[in-house]
Formats: structure tokens, C-alpha cells, sequence
């Protein structure tokens, strides 16, 4: 059905629903289609990019990985990328990545050695270790900034906090939460009468997204090493192999999956996948695949690497996990800009550790399609832990008898009349602002972490103050007092107090943020830098022709026809000026020439008047670079409050030590 579209179109909507869809998943571990679902979506937009290479553009998904930075956790820039694999579902895509790699490597495929490495479900953690001293731990973040979870990591039991030699390494792994430990864990917290947690994968992420490190601690999490590099990506333990560079991680006291091995061309992965598939079950922890890397170092670094993915690896992934359900009604959901997506409501089944009660069902189409029925026996599929989708119908003969599903003709929220523009596949309510589900969704986008970040303003909130008369618009909250949410459910007198200090203190957002928060469709979180980037300020950015939005760099046709139609909007168009107004968004910040060209910076700690990533992007745009983490090739540390093992690393190292004053007096020189 997606052909029926004009292909500009279907590669906006494929990068705006693959955005969103990544960012519930490793953002905030809350998936709401299937790994299957998505990996749908992201191939059919892999295919059209590359059959219309002219309209690839640096804020696809496909040229990127990961999720956004949690609050509370300082930023922890990556010295070289945490990038993710491409996955083979099926013996033809492995089959065709040995073929590929070989050819590359001019040798036979079968006599091409791989090691078989299994595929943790867990939280990808690159830990940093400072002559033998674990210094540094970090989670995968957007592939190149990820969280200093530090303190977190130190609690692991099996991850060494001090190696036997003086060695500076970046190791690379998972952390994951042991089955046998997930049930102990959980045994715990039921015992505290406290909510359990979901599955192993959820457990190891969110407790190593736990501020107090005291949690992490109880929750028994294992660390499994899988990849290594030295300080500035050179080679440690004089390794030409990737099973070289395991054994070495062996050696220094880091844990690595027995089942490891090495194998040679189709037939030895394809007899180790099996292998490992068939004994999948009895392993002491969830994995949902097996990854597969060229053994030879030289071989890797020949092959190199895409924008998003090594070509020397792939992922060959189990298939998804499916259970049988009953589905007892299907309801039409009303997104943000205002899509209607039918929902099957299933009898509760455990799938991927979790018990569910809905799956999508994507469109109208779909349903008829796959013959959905309010009644129907239907195939549910894993959905990354948390939402399945309906997969297909058991057949039954008595289908026959089971009631049709009819889209309806009317938004379920505002009762406006849904609209299906030729060639689109789903329909959408055109109440805008005026349907209750689109504005709960838009004040919603415009609290979230990636746009005004107004900690402890939900759903549940936003749906009380609405309710509640309080707030019909994002500018209404800036007018909210104390006195006026104490009274809202789930409120007290200091929760409503510090609600409304948050949202005071969301005031003067940078360029980037705000124009991410407007929820202008196809403007996400990359294309808002774009565009601040290139106007500089509001005021001009407001009233940029079409000519001057089509210049910035990576905004096509669509994006641009979606801004303009934004700000012609009467009440869209009055509205974001009138947050402008009350917010006074920063402009952007401007290059201020190369006064510290070729110099290596590491910040940390707390800075009086600087935040992390306003410190950062002075230093870049004064032509020096931003490191995660402090080595040898280090020129200055910038430390602030708090500043902990990277300021004790520089002084032990004796590396030049600034504050944030020294800093900016460098600037301004």
C-alpha cells in the first residue's frame, strides 16, 4: 500500500515512525510495536533510500542509532561510536553477509573464519579503565553520547573494578540480568510488596538507570564482554584476531560466554546458529540472537564500516516469540498529529515475559487484510517485551459467524470526520487542537525530555489539568500557580510547588529544543539543530521564505511544505508565537573562530553558569574536541563541582586542570 504513495512522502512518514518507534525503545524501554514490526518499517526505509540515494539526509534513522540522554545522568561523549549491527532474520540475509564479506576479503566464503558470539538482551555498556582502573562507565546513549552510569557499574558483581596490569582499555559489553537472579530479584521486591519487574532486558536497563546506585546494587546485574580496543582505538594485547582480543578479556578477569567460538564460512555459522538456538532454553540468561564478526582484525578494518553498522558483522536473530489470543474488541486510537490506529483489545497472554492486552492492528487495511474479527483466534508476536501486534488469524469455522470490523466515520475523540487524502493508508481526524487526543498528545511532545523537559509533566498530569479546565493550550502552563494543582489527583502541596517551579525553570530554551517542541510534523530532533543551526534565532526562522527553509541542510520538500503549513495555521501559528514570547528561546550559539584548534578537552563536574552541552559545543565550535573520557592525548580538563575520577585521572596523569572561568577567559582570547 505504501507504493500508492509518493515515495518523498512514504520516506517521511517511514523516518518519523522509525524515530519514534526507536526512541520508546531504547530511550525509554517501552516499545510499543514488535522487533519484527519495526524491522519492517526500517528495512522498507532502507530500501527507498537506497533506490533514491538523492534523498537520503544526515537525520534518517538509518544514518543513526540509539536514544536520548536520561535527566540526572551527566552526558558521556563516546571516543569512538557504540554503533549497532545489521541483523539477518533468515539464512538467506546471513548467507548473502558471508558472501559479501568474503568477496570483500577476496577469499572463498567457506574458507572465511568468523567467531560466533552470542546476542545478550540486555544494556549495551562501554566501561573505561585508566592504567588498570575502571575510571569510566557508559551507556550506548545515540551511538556517540551515551550516560555516565559510573557509580552504577561499580556495583556489578563480575565487572573488574581494577585490572591485574596497568593497561588502558575501552571494553565493550552488555550487561544483562541472569534469569535465576531476575527471579530472586523479583521474589524481593514482591516481598517489599513493591511492583515487579517486567523481564531481564527491562530489569538490567532500568536498574542501571537507577540515580541511587544502592538500587543497581540489589538487583545482582552481570557484565559480558564482547569487544575491546585501546587508548585512541589501538589494538591491545598485540591481537590479530577478534578471539585473540576475547581470550585477552579472558585473561584479565572479564566474563565471556563459554558457547563462543570459532567458525568457518556458511556451514560453521549456520551449524553454531542451530546449536546455540537448540540450547537456547537452558541458557543462564535471555538472548535473542547470535552475532557473528570476521575473525581477522586486518580483514575487519578492510571491510570497514557504514554510517550506522560494521560491514565485518551481522546479527542473525531467533525469530519472535508467539503466543495464541482471543481478541474481545478493537478500539481507534488518536495520535498526536492526529492519525487513527485501530487497536485489537486481546484476553491478557504472556508474551516476552509480559503480560499484555493490546495489539496494533496498523490500519483499516490491515485488518480486512489479515481478516481481524471482534472474536477472532489470533497469532500475537513478541513486541520488544511490552505491545504485540497481531501477527494473523487462527482460521476457525466459526469466523463466519464473528462480527466485521468497521472503521468509523468519526474521530472517537472529537467526533470530527476522519479524512483519508488519496494514496494515504490510514485515516486521520483533522480536529487539530480541538480533538481532546491530539492535544493531550501535542502538550505532551511539548513537556517531553527532547522538548521543554518539564520533569514530572505526563500524561496523567496533563490529562488531570485538562480535565480540570486548567490548561487548553502549551502556553497555559506557564501560567499555572501551586494553588491551582495541589487540589488535581496525585498532587500534594510540595509535588504542585515543585511542578511549577519545573515548569518556570523550562524557560529560555535553546533554539533546537523549542522548535523540537512545537511539534511541527517530519521536524524532529535532528532536523530542529538543522534549522537552528541555519537561522540563528526565532524571529528569523519565523518568517523564513520557502526558498530559506529549503537551503538548510538535510530539509527536503515535505519538511519544509509541513513548517509553512504549520505556521499558516491560524491557531498552531498564534500559538507558537505566543511561546516564543513567553519563553524567549535562546538563539543558537555561533562559532567563535579556532581558538582551541587541535586540543583535546574532557568535561566534568558541575559548571556555575555553562550546562554540559552548552560547555561542549563552545569548545567545538572554537575548533577543539570534546573526549569522554581522559587519557594521554588529553590536553585539558575542565572540571566543575562534583568533579570526580576523570579530574583524579588528570591530576595523576598531570594534565593541565581549568575551571569554567579559565575556560571562558580562553574563549574570549
Amino acid at each position: 500500500m505504501s507504493a500508492l504513495l509518493p515515495v518523498e512522502q512514504r520516506i517521511q512518514q517511514l523516518r518519523t515512525a522509525v524515530t519514534a518507534h526507536a526512541d520508546q525503545y531504547h530511550t525509554h524501554d517501552l516499545p510499543l510495536i514488535t522487533d519484527g514490526a519495526y524491522d519492517l518499517l526500517f528495512r522498507e526505509l532502507q530500501e527507498l533510500e537506497a533506490q533514491h540515494p538523492h534523498l537520503v539526509t544526515l537525520d534518517s534513522p538509518t544514518q543513526r542509532v540509539g536514544g536520548a540522554i536520561l535527566d540526572g545522568f551527566e552526558p558521556a561523549p563516546h571516543d569512538q561510536p557504540m554503533l549497532s549491527l545489521k541483523d539477518a532474520m533468515d539464512d538467506t540475509e546471513a548467507m548473502a553477509f558471508v558472501t559479501a564479506a568474503a568477496a570483500g576479503l577476496g577469499v572463498e566464503p567457506e574458507a572465511l573464519d568468523l567467531t560466533g558470539e552470542l546476542k545478550y538482551d540486555g544494556l549495551a555498556l562501554a566501561a573505561s579503565y585508566i592504567g588498570g582502573v575502571l575510571v569510566r562507565a557508559a551507556t550506548r546513549g545515540d551511538g556517540f553520547t551515551g550516560e555516565n552510569v559510573t557509580s552504577q557499574a561499580r556495583t556489578i558483581r563480575n565487572l573488574p573494578l581494577r585490572l591485574p596490569f596497568p593497561i588502558d582499555l575501552d571494553v565493550r559489553g552488555e550487561v544483562v540480568m541472569r534469569n535465576s537472579d531476575f527471579e530472586l530479584v523479583n521474589k524481593e521486591l514482591l516481598s517489599r510488596g513493591e511492583k515487579p519487574l517486567a523481564n531481564t532486558r527491562n530489569g538490567a536497563a532500568g536498574s542501571m538507570r537507577q540515580l541511587d546506585p544502592k538500587i543497581t546494587a540489589s538487583r545482582r546485574l552481570s557484565f559480558y564482554a564482547y569487544g575491546v580496543s585501546g587508548v585512541n582505538g589501538e589494538t591491545p594485547f598485540n591481537a590479530t584476531t577478534q578471539w585473540e582480543l576475547i581470550q585477552g578479556l579472558m585473561n584479565l578477569g572479564f566474563s565471556i560466554a563459554p558457547e563462543t567460538a570459532v567458525v568457518r564460512g556458511w556451514n560453521g555459522l549456520k551449524s553454531f546458529f542451530e546449536r546455540v538456538g537448540e540450547g537456547r532454553a537452558a541458557l543462564p540468561f535471555d538472548i535473542d540472537g547470535v552475532v557473528f564478526k570476521v575473525n581477522a582484525l586486518h580483514g575487519q578494518q578492510k571491510l570497514g564500516w557504514t554510517n550506522r553498522s560494521p560491514r565485518f558483522a551481522i546479527a542473525y536473530k531467533y525469530p519472535a516469540e508467539e503466543k495464541i489470543s482471543i481478541v474481545r474488541d478493537i478500539v481507534v486510537q488518536i495520535g498526536r498529529t492526529g492519525a487513527a490506529t485501530p487497536v485489537a483489545k486481546i484476553d491478557p497472554v504472556q508474551v516476552g515475559g509480559v503480560m499484555v492486552s493490546s495489539a496494533s492492528l496498523h490500519n483499516a487495511d490491515q485488518v480486512n487484510t489479515k481478516g481481524v474479527k471482534y472474536g477472532s483466534t489470533v497469532i500475537v508476536r513478541r513486541a520488544g517485551d511490552v505491545v504485540p501486534e497481531v501477527v494473523r488469524v487462527v482460521p476457525s469455522t466459526a469466523d463466519e459467524t464473528l462480527q466485521c470490523f468497521v472503521m468509523p466515520l468519526n474521530c472517537p475523540s472529537c467526533d470530527s470526520r476522519l479524512e483519508r487524502q488519496p494514496g494515504m493508508v490510514g485515516s486521520y481526524c483533522p480536529g487539530g487542537l480541538k480533538c481532546p487526543a491530539q492535544k493531550l498528545g501535542k502538550l505532551c511532545h511539548f513537556a517531553s525530555k527532547l522538548g521543554m523537559n518539564i520533569d514530572g509533566l505526563g500524561d496523567k498530569s496533563i490529562t488531570a489539568m485538562i480535565e480540570a479546565g486548567l490548561i487548553r493550550m502549551p502556553s497555559d502552563l506557564f501560567s499555572l500557580q501551586a494553588p491551582d494543582v495541589v487540589s488535581l489527583p496525585g498532587f500534594g502541596r510540595v509535588s504542585a510547588a515543585k511542578l511549577t517551579k519545573n515548569i518556570a525553570a523550562s524557560m529560555h530554551p535553546d533554539l533546537a529544543r523549542f522548535i523540537y517542541s512545537l511539534g511541527i510534523e517530519g521536524v524532529g530532533e535532528a532536523t530542529s539543530k538543522a534549522l537552528a543551526k541555519q537561522f540563528g534565532a526565532w524571529s528569523r526562522f519565523r518568517v523564513a521564505t520557502y526558498d530559506e527553509l529549503i537551503q538548510t541542510p538535510d530539509v527536503g520538500p515535505d519538511t519544509t511544505a509541513n513548517i509553512q503549513r504549520f505556521f499558516a495555521d491560524d491557531a498552531l501559528g498564534l500559538e507558537a508565537d505566543r511561546l516564543a514570547e513567553i519563553t524567549s528561546p535562546q538563539d543558537s550559539l555561533k562559532a567563535t573562530g579556532s581558538t582551541l584548534s587541535g586540543k583535546v578537552f574532557v568535561l566534568t563536574g558541575v559548571f556555575p553558569t555553562l550546562n554540559r552541552e552548552q560547555a561542549k559545543a563552545l569548545v567545538e565550535d572554537a575548533g577543539g574536541k570534546v573526549a569522554g573520557s581522559v587519557s594521554s592525548k588529553t590536553s585539558v580538563v575542565v572540571a566543575g563541582e562534583a568533579a570526580g575520577s576523570k579530574l583524579e585521572a588528570a591530576q595523576n596523569l598531570g594534565i593541565p586542570v581549568w575551571d569554567e572561568t579559565m575556560l571562558l577567559a580562553a574563549l574570549a582570547s
